[in-house]
């Protein structure tokens, strides 16, 4: 019988210890969680504002019945002091300028932002509710709005002066936040490596794909080439007025959106009940048109507490996969966070390049990616003639497969040995080695490091995959993969704006606040653990 697998909380339920942490009556002493104020950041270019933001404190949350009851955006509220962030905000968001009316201050129209996202909520909608007498009245009070509100216009001028690199810097800060209070799988008081995962999503533009060829050629003025007759399609001439500017067929308002042919190895197709019961030729993938962009996140695991802290995520075109974003994003979460040491970095095979191999071994940890597949992997003469096979495992100078021996981690090194493999198959020809004739028991040794001895990294690793301890460590990012259906619930597997930089601010503040939903439901478990103290 097949032994049942337990669940998220059913795993933190057996770290009492672990989680205990996370109980109010221990939390209360670290709070508020308040955003670091860098010396760096330039004053408010506003005087004085048409709102009041102030931290509430965190009161009304020492009744039990006030985790229950409340929503997550009250108590995010009240955890969390925004205060610092009020000139750093400010400074992006409205101009050094006297003209105009006085602007509403600038962490009341972000929490009004937030709560707008979390919910899905139309700005019409959002502002309906903050002026309601009644429903209204606490909204008002969290975020500081009293007798005077935001028009929608206000509102969505505001949204628009929010830049990706703002956001992501925020979401930046959301993490030291959490770290500084101990809450991260890493703690501030003593050195403690963590393992990073990979996943990504592919999100549908908002503007209807009118031709699948759009390449940025299509925006420039007329002439220009056509991607799609290159490529013996129908295409568009270009010569009408419409088309002088850009393509007529060229989304305007996406136009860095791309069409992206999805296979995913993970779908079984043929299990409908229409599917044709006469044997196929070959298996048939299961394939999926996506036209929009891509956003690539890195996630903490924390595999004591089975759950995940999302990081700043990079974002860009859908034809742009782990490949190109991998580099951009590691590269910026290891200057942006000095204090994250590495022991291990988990991700697809889309990652599985020397461009982004080369930078986990440059930062120490194990590349658990799984391989990427390439022409002659299965071929047995090619196998000999490399040294090794289609998953990376090294061939005795015979042709017979090698094991591992284990890997030296202070040498960073995996030691491989042939184990006399060759008289374990009786079918087969004895060879003429030299190994067999000494009574050492490992026989033919190497070691494979950074990569095989032909210099290639591409089938490099120090776990050797398909293995056991692979499985084990690899399957850990199944923690982190709900990160999709997490997006999705908020709204976001089809782009409600239009553009990749609205595009990429839409995806952080989701995962800003994805990971304030993961710290709530923390203490909210936590808190129905037996007090200790």
């Amino acid at each position: 019988m097949k032994k049942k697998r337990l669940t998220a909380p059913q795993k933190r339920a057996r770290h009492k210890e672990a989680l205990g942490r996370f109980a109010f009556h221990r939390l209360r002493r670290k709070l508020p969680l308040s955003f670091p104020r860098q010396p760096d950041w330039p004053v408010s270019p506003k005087p004085c504002y048409r709102s009041d933001y102030r931290y509430l404190g965190y009161d009304s949350l020492a009744d039990m019945d006030g985790w229950s009851d409340a929503s997550h955006f009250h108590i995010v509220v009240r955890l969390f002091d925004f205060s610092n962030l009020e000139h750093f905000l400010a400074w992006h968001l409205y101009r050094p300028s006297a003209k105009g009316q006085v602007p509403f201050h600038p962490v009341s129209m972000y929490l009004l932002i937030l709560y707008r996202r979390e919910l899905g909520l139309s700005r019409i909608e959002t502002l309906r509710r903050l002026r309601d007498p009644v429903e209204g009245v606490l909204l008002r009070q969290l975020t500081g709005f009293s007798d005077t509100f935001p028009s929608e216009s206000g509102l969505r001028y505001v949204e628009q002066r929010f830049s990706g690199q703002l956001q992501k810097e925020i979401n930046a800060l959301q993490i030291d936040v959490l770290f500084q209070a101990g809450l991260l799988p890493t703690q501030p008081t003593e050195t403690q490596s963590v393992s990073l995962s990979y996943d990504g999503m592919l999100h549908h533009a908002r503007s209807r794909m009118r031709c699948a060829h759009v390449q940025e050629s299509c925006f420039q003025p007329a002439p220009r080439p056509c991607p799609a007759r290159r490529k013996g399609r129908r295409g568009c001439s270009c010569k009408k007025t419409d088309c002088l500017q850009h393509c007529r067929y060229a989304p305007t308002r996406d136009p860095a959106a791309r069409l992206v042919v999805y296979t995913g190895n993970n779908k079984r197709p043929g299990l409908s009940p229409n599917t044709s019961q006469q044997e196929q030729t070959g298996r048939k993938r299961a394939t999926r048109f996506v036209y929009g962009y891509y956003s690539y996140c890195g996630q903490l695991l924390d595999d004591t507490l089975a759950t995940y802290w999302m990081l700043p995520a990079s974002f860009g075109p859908a034809n742009q996969g782990d490949r190109a974003r991998f580099p951009e994003n590691f590269t910026y979460l290891r200057q942006r966070f000095p204090w994250l040491q590495f022991d291990a970095v988990i991700a697809d095979a889309g990652a599985g390049y020397r461009n982004c191999l080369d930078l986990i071994w440059e930062a120490g940890a194990l590349r658990l990616v799984d391989t990427v597949a390439s022409a002659g992997d299965k071929d047995p003469a090619v196998q000999l003639r490399r040294g090794y096979d289609d998953k990376g495992y090294p061939l005795c100078p015979f042709g017979f497969v090698m094991r591992s021996n284990g890997h030296d981690y202070d040498r960073r090194q995996t030691k491989w040995r042939c184990a006399k493999q060759c008289l374990l198959k009786p079918t087969e020809e004895r060879p003429n080695c030299d190994y067999l004739k000494t009574l050492n028991k490992h026989g033919y040794t190497i070691s494979i490091g950074r990569a095989h001895h032909d210099g290639k990294v591409r089938l490099a690793r120090e776990i050797p995959v398909g293995s056991s301890r692979w499985k084990k460590l690899y399957h850990r990012r199944n923690s982190a993969e709900s990160r999709n259906s997490v997006l999705e619930r908020l709204g976001l597997k089809r782009l409600p704006v239009h553009g990749l930089p609205a595009g990429h601010v839409a995806i952080l503040q989701a995962d800003f606040i994805a990971n304030q939903h993961t710290l709530i439901r923390l203490i909210r478990e936590a808190n129905e653990l037996p007090v200790t103290e």
